[in-house]
């Protein structure tokens, strides 16, 4: 008998395991019946066109072709001259829905129907081995329901209330810090990213834990960097999402993630919440978000919601600060390697009179172009709409769609099309003034859109309008000779080290 080498034991062993697979996957492709269903008015639906899956992998190597994903979801429109096009992604059945109208029954018509999230193992991970710890990766519910009402008050505050006059006044605040430390750094080549993420933290902070922390202590510091690495890790496509018996690949990334968020976590208990929480008696004043959240859990209020559950949402709105901090990078990408289009903001900007260093909300409706340039700038990256999942057998343009198939929402598509932007691979914010006012077209959906839209968008159009607006009447930002000023395209998310920019006082 010829003996048996451990290599070749194991390759023996893999072998089988993958026939083992492709056979898994053939008997689970032939239960999916095939039959059309009838829908609620009677009408018999087919299922999508689309490309025949391959043993295991699915649809997944089709995507593997383009560096940009979401343009392989465009081609495969063209080839089966159909706006929705059903996918398998390793085991998850998907569907990719295109077109202005389609989009629009996924997320309001039948909003209720595809209010789901995916269940990837990471997310669990992630939140404390249960994704519904978390607000933007959860499924529907009563306790998302309340989740939302209880920031939305904080998330949208209306115009020239009590609540926006306070934001206002804190940005003004993180602003003059921002200035003063820019200006002491002139024609020095500067390491932006670090500085946009700690006013961004640091306004989130105040305005909704009412703490503030100076650029130097190192405590924060290290918590605003963990912050933006597993925004990174989070923002990053995995194969193991669709193949899980991959994951154990990922054991280091995962390992690596859940460290920094335990740092994250111990920061927010020792230095923002647990004064408050200690000194609880009864009832606080509600003066902040997390006074409301402290409040809810401390007198047992309906929807009853955990204190690990609680942590992770105030976690997660904290957090929101590392989007919008990676969102202003890129739009200080755009406008370094672009001089005529700061001029142009500038110019606008300087018309108003603005008394002062800092350029406040009240501002906003006399500077189009500048909110412009932020509108071009969440346009042309294409940031991903946040994938749905049915959460019930229903229909997208007539064609039948299960109990949870993933919904990919292509605004990629929505964002580059030549039928509905003129030139659409160049930067050209003017494309969004229209006798000087600003115009978002119908077609445009930065936000997403019905009951699952970015809790945090006004806070998103508000700190970057503030902040870029204020840069521009400072400074003129210059780039850094041999900078590669590339902006990804497709992900929000930046690397931790990324690009420098020189500012020069105006």
């Amino acid at each position: 008998m010829i003996p048996l080498t451990a290599t070749t034991c194991f390759l023996i062993a893999v072998t089988f395991l993958a026939l083992a697979l492709i056979l898994l996957d053939y008997l689970r492709s032939k239960k999916t019946s095939k039959n059309v269903i009838v829908d609620d008015d009677s009408h018999l639906l087919p299922e999508p066109p689309g490309p025949k899956p391959w043993p295991i992998l699915g649809s997944l190597h089709i995507l593997g072709r383009y560096n940009v994903p979401y343009k392989a979801f465009g081609d495969l429109v063209k080839e089966y001259d159909c706006e929705v096009i059903k996918l398998r992604m390793g085991s998850v059945p998907c569907v990719v829905v295109n077109g202005l109208e389609n989009i629009k029954e996924v997320l309001i018509t039948k909003g209720h129907h595809f209010d789901s999230r995916p269940n990837f193992d990471r997310y669990h991970l992630l939140f404390g081995g249960n994704k519904e710890n978390s607000l933007a990766f959860c499924n529907w519910s009563e306790v998302q329901k309340t989740r939302r009402e209880m920031v939305r008050a904080y998330t949208f505050p209306r115009a020239f209330s009590a609540r926006y006059n306070e934001l206002n006044g804190i940005i003004n605040d993180e602003m003059k810090f921002l200035v003063d430390h820019l200006g002491s750094l002139s024609k020095k080549d500067v390491n932006t990213k670090p500085l946009i993420l700690h006013c961004c933290a640091n306004i989130f902070l105040t305005y909704l834990c009412s703490k503030n922390f100076r650029f130097e202590h190192a405590g924060f510091r290290n918590m605003v960097a963990n912050f933006d690495r597993v925004f990174f890790e989070v923002n990053q496509g995995y194969a193991a999402d669709f193949l899980p018996f991959l994951m154990p690949l990922h054991h280091r990334n995962m390992a690596r993630m859940a460290h920094w968020s335990h740092a994250i976590r111990k920061f927010i208990i020792e230095n923002i919440i647990s004064e408050k929480l200690n000194n609880w008696n009864g009832m606080v004043p509600e003066n902040n978000y997390m006074d409301c959240l402290i409040n809810h859990v401390k007198t047992d209020a309906e929807p009853h919601m955990s204190w690990n559950t609680t942590l992770f949402v105030l976690e997660d709105i904290i957090g929101g600060h590392t989007a919008i901090g990676n969102l202003l990078v890129k739009v200080l990408g755009f406008l370094a390697t672009r001089p005529r289009v700061q001029q142009i903001a500038q110019q606008e900007i300087d018309a108003v009179g603005i008394t002062g260093h800092y350029v406040g909300l009240e501002n906003r409706g006399s500077l189009p172009y500048v909110e412009a340039i932020i509108l071009e700038t969440v346009r042309i990256i294409a940031s991903p709409i946040v994938p749905h999942v049915a959460n019930q057998d229903s229909s997208i343009a007539g064609y039948r769609i299960k109990k949870d198939t993933f919904i990919f929402l292509n605004n990629y598509a929505l964002n580059m099309s030549n039928e509905l932007w003129t030139s659409p691979e160049e930067f050209m914010p003017d494309r969004f003034v229209q006798n000087g006012r600003l115009l978002k077209p119908e077609h445009f959906l930065p936000f997403g859109g019905g009951r699952r839209s970015c809790m945090g968008y006004k806070l998103v159009q508000y700190l970057s309008f503030s902040i870029v607006a204020t840069l521009l009447k400072n400074f003129t930002i210059v780039p850094v000779e041999k900078e590669d000023y590339t902006i990804p395209i497709g992900n929000l998310a930046l690397p931790e080290i990324t690009f420098k920019f020189r500012f020069e006082r105006r």
